[in-house]
């Protein structure tokens, strides 16, 4: 809340919304939906566990856009937020939104904890103490190039995804 232009939005409102989608969905006889998220502060499970329970057959699958390929794959310096992975995605789709001359270095402190840093536990990151930009990740090396690569990847794994989810069995 306490950074320029952010809008934060509760747990609940999250879930008040996909319930109101998931309701509109099911009365319209759809039984599956794909959630595309593109924000790792706002993960589905509970929500999708908590929505199975009332609607029982119907699917909805959660997949974060950044996780389906190895970013080391297609990136020198991935980070994790605002970095070269995302910076050069947005670079692909949207240009002229991006300015690298006006873009941070990416540095970033770590936890002090160092349990933390292994991922053994998650807590939510103070971005105000994190770093000046909120950038985790040099993003100084993105391109245009290397996003339409990823995006193009990531889209023939969805692509793939939703065949498998039409023409499949789950079980």
């Amino acid at each position: 809340r306490e950074l320029p232009f952010c809008i934060h939005t509760r747990y609940e409102t999250q879930k008040a919304i996909l319930t109101d989608i998931v309701s509109s969905l099911y009365a319209q006889g759809i039984r599956k939906l794909v959630i595309i998220n593109g924000h790792g502060g706002n993960t589905f499970k509970s929500m999708i566990r908590d929505l199975s329970v009332d609607y029982p057959d119907f699917l909805i699958a959660s997949s974060e856009w950044y996780t389906v390929l190895k970013a080391k794959d297609y990136f020198e310096n991935p980070g994790d937020h605002a970095d070269e992975v995302e910076t050069s995605v947005m670079m692909h789709y949207h240009p002229e939104l991006v300015n690298l001359e006006e873009a941070g270095n990416g540095e970033y402190k770590t936890f002090a904890i160092q349990s933390l840093n292994e991922k053994v536990a998650w807590i939510p990151r103070n971005w105000g103490k994190v770093s000046k930009d909120t950038g985790v990740g040099d993003p100084r090396g993105a391109s245009a190039e290397k996003g339409k690569k990823f995006a193009e990847a990531v889209a023939e794994k969805y692509a793939k995804l939703f065949d498998e989810l039409v023409n499949q069995e789950l079980y």
